[in-house]
């Protein structure tokens, strides 16, 4: 049994990308192992912002060589009456590069076969190390890599060194020049840039002297004791963030805790104006009392020790006062005038070069709206707020706040909505347009930020795509997988009834009298709907449900989102609880595929089975379909003709000669085949 470590030294890697290298080394490390027949215990893979290191524990290769079979025609054509090598034979020898003289006759389900028998050599671990690990790093991929010295690869971020050892020595590969051998190097002003690694059991035990702690789970510990400690000592807690947390456990190697505190003047600013500089532009943490207000403290996490700690926490203080500072002067130079006077100056601040300005997709939102109430039914007693939160939605990216701090578009125009006396519903709305700022982001909560956020999103995927903007393959410059991802959620996740055609529809035509673009009205509508179904479809795959029952659903005509997934969700069900069912959908559909027969002459009529097959077809209830359990209880009633249905199909030649007689059966399985296609498309599912 053997025991490898790889560590890759990098420069400093972007803390955003560092969770999904971690995934990809340990995916493709298994899967090199177990494509070369080597047992081993497990892959575990740390990391630091320099380094990304693997351990294989119990890594082995197979003592024994295969003997690898392969079938090849039958005896009986495989030589001909002389027994001479027939053309077939022939032809499969010298595919497998094999003599007549190689040949094994055997049996396989009753009838001799021939076969040819090879013998695979077992790999050593060191050759399939030495062989792939290299090509392996060179395939991570990342959402930006570069290039440098001329090499192959392309990475995150540089590559300064390899340290390789396999049972404590060096395995070498080749790596374009770049160092592979048994050193590694340390913190990178506290600790060596020279180490030697001597034994693998001793690696972390040096990083750890040279002020690096390798384990993400040793550094966030280190984390929250210190972020517990200074919450104890100044009784209060500090602001909850995942993201902030994990972004920082990825950006230091020797985590030291301190704190630091602020003038409490700063404390009368807006939270989010004071949170804002502290978590998204300086790493800090923020402080709150029991009441969830604000504390004068802030904590950040040094990546080093305490030494001059007091220095560091003072020069921290420094920048972040500088940072208040500006962001209490523009408050204060913004609440000068009300929101309502900055909508004149989107007319200098462009959207999107070819769509217009920010002034015009505000009127486009208040039209966008003012449609979107009927196509919603929503009551007239929300149009006036509506169409107001419409007209003052982007009025803060104009303010000097947001020109600073862009993070706080939404936030800010809610407060200073709340601050010209606006409708608390107007206020709220304007935040929430943006939401959900992430995949798996809050959603709006207001009937009129619903709407809002919306108009907003489909106004902009509206826009770009008529001036041709499209998305392709992996590129998404201008973040319109996310607008369709949250449009998505936000219609699913409060039941909107909606035909996306219409609610493009409405974009196209305020495009139309807003902007005067040209397009081409039906290309641009197919290639927006086939835009977010397919963000849809990955969606629901993504969630568990099946590629062939999303498929089944999607690919047809339905352009209401509500009702695909809701026939997605009744379908799923249904084949979980009877997958034989489909056996009988499947038999309608392929008897009925190219016939379009509606009239059924009753007296045509020939036997008592037929006669009941027909009176069990058309007494199904006909329920409106607007629900999931109303899909479900669709195909549940289709179902329930199976017995004498299949009865029927057993003892019934539906093609028969007479036309009339044969129109006559078609249109009765039609019947159930249009109710069937009602749900889904039963080719597309795979069994």
């Amino acid at each position: 049994m053997s025991r490898y470590l790889l560590e890759i030294g990098v420069e400093e890697i972007p803390s955003s990308y560092v969770y999904n290298t971690k995934v990809q080394l340990k995916e493709k490390f298994e899967k090199l192992l177990n494509d070369n027949k080597l047992t081993y215990d497990s892959v575990n893979v740390e990391s630091t912002p320099r380094r990304f290191a693997i351990f294989i524990e119990n890594i082995n290769s197979s003592t024994n060589d295969e003997i690898i079979s392969v079938k090849g025609p039958s005896k009986a054509i495989a030589f001909d009456e002389d027994g001479n090598p027939s053309r077939a034979l022939q032809g499969f020898l010298k595919g497998q590069n094999k003599t007549v003289s190689d040949v094994i006759i055997k049996d396989f389900n009753g009838s001799d076969y021939v076969f040819v028998e090879s013998k695979e050599e077992s790999k050593s671990v060191a050759d399939v190390l030495r062989n792939n690990v290299y090509e392996l790093v060179k395939s991570i991929s990342f959402p930006r890599s570069m290039r440098w010295g001329g090499k192959s690869i392309r990475w995150a971020r540089p590559i300064r060194y390899f340290l390789s050892l396999l049972d404590d020595e060096i395995l070498k590969f080749d790596a374009e020049g770049i160092r592979v051998s048994n050193i590694t190097k340390g913190h990178r002003s506290l600790g060596s840039d020279h180490i030697v690694v001597d034994k693998i059991e001793n690696y972390e035990k040096l990083l750890r002297e040279n002020y690096v702690i390798l384990s993400y789970k040793e550094r966030r510990d280190i984390i929250l004791r210190g972020l517990n400690k200074h919450d104890m000592e100044k009784g209060g807690e500090y602001m909850k963030d995942e993201e902030l947390l994990d972004e920082i456990i990825n950006i230091v190697e020797y985590p030291t805790v301190l704190i630091g505190d602020i003038d409490q003047k700063y404390l009368s600013l807006p939270k989010e104006v004071i949170t804002t500089p502290m978590k998204d532009h300086q790493r800090y943490f923020p402080i709150l009392d029991e009441n969830g207000k604000l504390m004068p403290y802030f904590i950040v996490v040094r990546n080093g020790d305490d030494n001059h700690s007091e220095n560091v926490v003072d020069g921290n203080k420094k920048v972040l006062v500088a940072r208040l500072e500006d962001a209490k002067f523009f408050y204060e130079q913004d609440n000068k005038k009300p929101l309502e006077a900055y909508v004149e100056d989107l007319k200098t601040l462009t959207f999107f070069e070819g769509l217009g300005t920010m002034y015009q997709k505000t009127q486009r939102l208040v039209d966008l709206c003012d449609k979107f109430i009927s196509e919603l039914n929503l009551g007239e007693d929300i149009k006036d707020s509506l169409k107001r939160a419409a007209y003052l939605s982007k009025t803060d990216l104009v303010s000097k706040m947001v020109i600073e701090f862009t993070e706080l578009q939404g936030t800010m125009g809610k407060i200073y909505a709340k601050n010209s006396k606006e409708e608390d519903r107007v206020a709220t709305a304007i935040k929430e347009q943006y939401m959900p700022t992430s995949s798996n982001g809050a959603l709006p909560k207001s009937i009129i930020g619903i709407v809002l956020s919306m108009a907003d999103k489909i106004d902009t995927i509206v826009g770009l795509y008529i001036i041709e903007k499209y998305v392709t393959g992996s590129q998404d410059p201008f973040g319109l997988r996310r607008q369709a991802l949250g449009l998505i959620n936000i219609i699913l996740a409060n039941n909107i009834d909606v035909d996306l055609k219409d609610l493009i529809n409405d974009s196209l035509i305020v495009y139309t009298e807003e902007n005067a673009l040209p397009f081409d009205y039906d290309a641009t509508m197919n290639k927006i709907i086939d835009f977010i179904k397919e963000r849809l479809k990955n969606m629901l795959i993504d969630n568990g449900y099946r590629y062939d029952i999303v498929n089944s659903v999607i690919n047809g005509d339905e352009t209401n989102i509500l009702n695909i997934y809701q026939k997605v969700t009744a379908l799923d069900q249904f084949i979980k609880e009877d997958e034989e069912s489909l056996s009988y959908f499947t038999r309608i559909i392929n008897l009925t595929k190219d016939s379009s027969d509606e009239q059924i002459n009753e007296d045509l009529l020939e036997t008592d089975l037929e006669r009941e097959f027909y009176q069990e077809v058309i007494n199904l209830p006909e329920n409106p379909l607007n629900y999931m359990e109303d899909y479900k209880n669709e195909l549940k009633l289709i179902d329930k003709t199976s017995e004498i249905g299949n009865k029927y199909l057993d003892n019934t030649m539906i093609n028969v000669e007479n036309q009339e007689l044969k129109s006559t059966r078609l249109a009765l399985l039609n019947t159930l085949a249009k109710r069937i296609k009602r749900v889904f498309d039963i080719k597309e599912i795979v069994r």
